[in-house]
């Protein structure tokens, strides 16, 4: 007997897609589930977000909230750098963080577009909650994409939780940013793609 195929659910294609993406760049091992995720997936305040082409998986990306009203709901980056997190936003900030975000190879030459409007997500759920910070951890090599969108380095280099590779802690003061791309011509991208 022939039996149709179960469609797979959005999680489940993100999780699929962050694993060949990160397969791709040597940033995990494989394993038999071709998949790849994390206890942060499943917890209240993480909100993964996918985007299409052509009706394949092309990117995703997560946004996970701290809210000082809700201390218990942690997220990665209090976990990997608590000092820096506590020294440079303390702990009556309202901060999303972006994370998981990835694209797969096969649009890894559209990814500029991709990424903004990936990217917009996490600042539509920082404006959201009303939230002060935006933070994320790239590699050292995606500094500069993320110094465009007004983050500054917070941290010295560390290593990854769940990944191969080393991070940095990286900060967008909203307030300020907003301000200077609302004013500043060269960050009319920015502005069209709805980013601050």
């Amino acid at each position: 007997m022939i039996t149709s195929q179960q469609p797979k659910s959005a999680a489940q294609e993100i999780f699929e897609l962050r694993y060949t993406a990160y397969l791709d760049k040597a940033s995990i091992k494989e394993n038999s589930n071709g998949a790849f995720s994390d206890p942060y997936d499943m917890a209240p305040n993480c909100h993964s977000f996918i985007e299409y082409i052509e009706g394949m998986a092309a990117g995703s990306i997560r946004a996970c909230v701290y809210e000082p009203l809700k201390p218990h709901l942690g997220i990665p980056a209090q976990e990997l750098f608590p000092e820096e997190m506590e020294a440079h936003l303390g702990l009556e900030s309202a901060v999303v963080e972006s994370n998981k975000f990835v694209v797969h190879p096969t649009f890894q030459h559209k990814a500029l577009r991709l990424k903004f409007k990936l990217f917009k997500n996490v600042f539509d759920k920082a404006l959201e909650i009303g939230a002060d910070y935006i933070v994320t951890s790239p590699r050292a090599t995606q500094i500069d994409f993320y110094r465009g969108m007004q983050f500054e380095p917070i941290s010295s280099v560390k290593r990854s939780l769940a990944l191969d590779f080393d991070v940095v802690l990286m900060a967008c003061n909203l307030n300020k940013a907003r301000k200077l791309v609302a004013t500043d011509p060269k960050y009319k991208t920015l502005r069209r793609f709805g980013l601050c």
